[in-house]
């Protein structure tokens, strides 16, 4: 019986030094042989198909927080946008704030307002050169994800309040890590994607195992049948779901080793 294995990144898969180790490579490529394996991520699609290239896999990919999702040929199988007038608004609510650095995915380009204080996003794995922009010259079509990214915690917190207030259910807003704040459009998640994908494969979601450390793997982790949350998981991911497994941290092969436990050790017939 074939399952769906879904995986974040950030967290997850990836050790806190952005990382993957031979053992999880190992396991990965195992299970692969008879499972379909999906990388969720709220990072750019550039970004995770190299990753998934370091797995020497193929798989499906749910990317920038579900707004772009791929099929294991790497075709894009579903893309949504944020609304204009809405991306517009939210690239001028902190625009002027020091603190926050505001960032678009755009196409296939990243985009900061300022780069005045440490980003923290992952440079050892982006295939990406982010460029500045600003609000008169700037063209807000086709913009799949809009993020925040600061040290004051408190700030971004009351940030996603005010961007709840204002529109709701027209945007999916989620930290990924309590640093950096998440915007896609309403419709885009990566628990949205799980069910697209286990409809294309015709997998039931109860044969799905998901793992996740984020406020933005949340949606994703209550639909699938089995769940796992990393010891490293923000707190309020452990809050918001108090019934779901603590495994193993990023750090410690915490995904490849309840993998193991869960397909590989006592049934070798699985594979």
């Amino acid at each position: 019986m074939c399952r769906i294995i879904t995986v974040d990144l950030d967290g997850t898969l990836l050790s806190s030094k952005n990382k993957i180790t031979e053992y999880t490579k190992k396991i990965i490529n195992l299970l692969t042989k008879k499972n379909f394996f999906i990388i969720a991520s709220g990072r750019h699609y550039l970004d995770v198909i190299k990753i998934r290239d370091i797995l020497n896999i193929q798989s499906f990919m749910i990317t920038s927080n579900g707004a772009r999702i791929y099929d294991l040929d790497n075709k894009l199988i579903f893309s949504d946008d944020l609304d204009k007038d809405i991306a517009l608004k939210l690239c001028k609510i902190v625009y002027e704030d020091k603190d926050i650095i505001t960032q678009i995915y755009r196409n296939n380009k990243w985009y900061i307002n300022n780069n005045k204080i440490d980003n923290n996003f992952c440079p050892s794995l982006t295939s990406l050169e982010y460029k500045n922009f600003n609000l008169e010259n700037f063209r807000f079509n086709k913009i799949n994800k809009i993020f925040f990214t600061s040290k004051n915690f408190h700030k971004l917190y009351n940030l996603e309040k005010k961007i709840i207030q204002s529109w709701n259910n027209k945007v999916n807003i989620s930290f990924s890590v309590p640093g950096c704040l998440e915007v896609v459009s309403g419709k885009s998640s990566k628990g949205y994607g799980l069910k697209l994908i286990s409809r294309l494969l015709n997998i039931p979601l109860k044969n799905c195992f998901s793992f996740g450390d984020g406020m933005n793997d949340h949606d994703m982790l209550v639909v699938s049948g089995k769940s796992y949350i990393m010891k490293n998981a923000d707190l309020r991911l452990k809050n918001a779901l108090p019934n779901v497994k603590i495994i193993e941290s990023n750090d410690n092969d915490g995904v490849a080793k309840c993998l193991y436990e869960i397909f590989i050790k006592n049934k070798k017939n699985i594979l």
